[in-house]
């Protein structure tokens, strides 16, 4: 009687033993790289920005867009992907838009500064 209890009791610990070495490897599968894509871009950077500015004063500032529409090449798209593990993405956007070689309006999920209409000195 004594050598079935010790078989059962062996048994049962070998038993949660591989339930948990399954649980653990299993837990290994959920994990998920962050992944980033397209332009970091700041509010900081965006505070920079003046009506009248050149696109190389743009392009200074901002760095490189993530796409000049290929039809209009007057809208300049700045956008910014990420992905944290399995959360939802955040997509944020920024379209600044010139007219005959300046800049003059934006749009997208940065506030606009309030320096935005005051021209750049000389």
């Amino acid at each position: 009687m004594i050598f079935r209890t010790y078989i059962s009791m062996r048994k049962n610990k070998l038993i949660v033993a591989g339930a948990l070495a399954l649980l653990l490897s299993c837990s290994g599968c959920a994990y998920r790289a962050d992944l980033a894509q397209g332009n970091f871009v700041e509010q900081s950077q965006v505070n920079k920005l003046h009506a009248g500015m050149t696109p190389e004063q743009v392009r200074f500032v901002m760095g490189t867009p993530m796409l000049i529409d290929p039809f209009d090449s007057t809208r300049w798209y700045y956008v910014h992907y990420l992905r944290e593990g399995w959360s939802d993405p955040k997509i944020e956007n920024l379209v600044l838009l010139f007219q005959n070689g300046v800049l003059v309006d934006m749009q997208g999920d940065f506030k606009r500064p309030a320096s935005f209409a005051i021209p750049l000195s000389n």
